[in-house]
């Protein structure tokens, strides 16, 4: 869980963008309860990844100023992806609604509300999310002393006497703080117990690959993500007497750590489509602009591309960098039209994870598919592994970096671009909490747009045109008008975030001085 950003001042709450103003004072009884419970307390509880609980009043009173703050900042809930056309399934979001309650409440100091009509407390486990499972596998105890990163495979047999598919799988560390990442791969030959067997202590050791050819991927785990469900009529088929092949990445200069990560699966019942999922796109075979390499000090972006070999059904889609990565753009482009697939604005490696699409998305033979990304090499970035920056090359390590686009793909049936899977207009809310509280659930059905603010001419450049309403965090309105030419003039803009909103786009920029 990546802490909220503490030091943010008051004033910073105005960071926002869709917020817009609400007509009263909100309360802990009246909303905030019902908006907290079911957007952050799946986390924030006593035994979530959170780190701090937020399942009472006085827990969300001595946290206001970190809700106000990471709410405002759009970093809280985390769903990294941009809304776009092609919306994603149980997508925790919140409504513009829900984020100006948030920070109203916060800057009218927390109030409590009616102490008589305090909502129940909702209860979580403090065990993995997938509770029931088929299979439990877990890592033998493996003691990790590196000075380099590391990737080790260990080989989980399943003893699965027929083919199945699985449904469900969880990825649970044992200790959160050395898994930087890992890869679950399916495998029938003998190769990788052979492997086993040859190198000293659990599991073995292999860069990049399970060091077997038959190895076909089925999932990744990275941090923050909890279980992946696979929709409704799909799923991963694995091989009679498959042994699951778990490839973690520990990162150098860990010394006596102990992990025993488990592999939690829920098989499908019946017969059901099977998923593949492949890096699509990658920096080793798509490039158009490569090799991937990123200077010392500059921000660089890379573009791939591939031609799809026959009609498609996409799902789902994860897109993954290091360290450096600043955003991530996909989409697919056929008969001259472009569809875009997936844009993360402000990577968070931290945060990333596979986002299913509400319906599935229809690949035609011969579309490219296309990725545009952009790494951040300079001192500017926070995340940045090198200090001082230095020159970053294609590589597993944490201080490498990666352009991957992982595809959950099927074979195309008629009809498919049709199934649902989450009709909800909204993330589910806490059905207690929110019994007498109406929360708005129309999200903004925009698109972002590019902007540029330019401190030095106190200007915004964008090629948007039309009516627009420049806001600030709060959603009060600072500039209005029609905006007719490359740029508009905006001076004494304090510091912070504003939104502009045009009829059907919208873009945040930031104000420093």
């Amino acid at each position: 869980m990546k802490p909220f950003a503490l030091a943010l001042s008051m004033a910073t709450l105005s960071v926002v963008g869709h917020a817009q103003s609400t007509s009263h004072t909100p309360t802990w009884t009246d909303g905030i309860a019902c908006i907290v419970y079911s957007h952050c307390t799946n986390c924030h509880n006593p035994g979530g990844i959170g780190p701090f609980s937020l399942l009472t009043y006085n827990d969300a009173f001595q946290n206001r100023q970190s809700i106000g703050a990471s709410v405002a900042a759009f970093s809280m809930p985390p769903f990294p992806p941009a809304e776009q056309p092609k919306k994603f399934a149980h997508a925790n979001t919140l409504t513009a609604h829900e984020r100006a309650e948030l920070v109203d409440w916060v800057n009218n100091f927390a109030p409590l509300g009616d102490a008589n009509a305090i909502p129940p407390i909702p209860s979580f486990s403090s065990g993995p999310g997938l509770s029931q499972p088929d299979v439990q596998r877990r890592v033998p105890n493996y003691m990790v002393n590196t000075t380099q990163d590391l990737y080790r495979v260990f080989v989980l047999p399943l003893n699965n006497l027929t083919d199945k598919f699985i449904q469900s799988i969880e990825v649970v560390p044992n200790n959160r703080s050395i898994v930087h990442h890992a890869l679950i791969f399916q495998d029938t030959s003998a190769l990788p117990l052979q492997l086993d067997a040859n190198d000293p202590g659990p599991g073995y050791t292999a860069f990049g690959g399970t060091g077997s050819s038959s190895s076909t991927l089925i999932t990744g785990y990275v941090p923050g993500q909890g279980v992946f469900e696979f929709p409704s009529g799909f799923g991963s088929k694995v091989l009679t007497n498959s042994n699951l092949l778990v490839q973690i990445h520990y990162p150098g200069y860990v010394f006596n750590q102990m992990d025993s990560t488990e592999i939690r699966i829920k098989y499908a019942n019946g017969t059901v489509r099977n998923v593949t999922t492949s890096p699509v796109l990658n920096h080793v075979q798509n490039l158009v602009n490569g090799p991937l390499v990123i200077p010392a000090n500059q921000v660089k972006t890379f573009k791939a591309v591939r031609t799809v070999p026959m009609n498609l059904t996409l799902t789902a889609v994860m897109p993954h960098m290091h360290l450096l990565g600043k955003s991530f753009k996909a989409g697919f482009v056929h008969n001259g039209d472009s569809t875009q697939l997936v844009h993360i604005p402000e990577w968070d490696f931290h945060w990333q994870g596979f986002y299913t699409y509400k319906s599935p998305i229809f690949l035609p033979q011969g579309s490219s598919v296309w990725a545009e990304v952009t790494y951040d090499n300079t001192t500017t970035n926070w995340n940045n592994p090198h200090s001082p920056p230095q020159t970053v090359t294609a590589g597993e390590g944490t201080g490498d970096e990666m352009l991957l686009l992982y595809m959950n793909l099927s074979a195309y049936l008629p009809g498919d671009t049709l199934l649902n899977f989450d009709p909800n207009p909204h993330w589910e809310h806490d059905s207690a909490s929110c019994a007498n509280y109406q929360v708005g659930s129309t999200e903004w059905n925009t698109t972002v747009a590019e902007l540029h603010w330019s401190p030095s001419e106190q200007r915004l450049f964008s090629d948007e045109r039309g009516a627009f309403v420049l806001s600030d965090a709060l959603g009060r309105a600072v500039s209005d008008g029609i905006w007719t030419e490359p740029s508009i003039y905006v001076p004494g803009l304090n510091p912070g975030v504003y939104l502009v909103r045009w009829s059907h786009r919208t873009a945040r920029f930031v104000v420093t001085y």
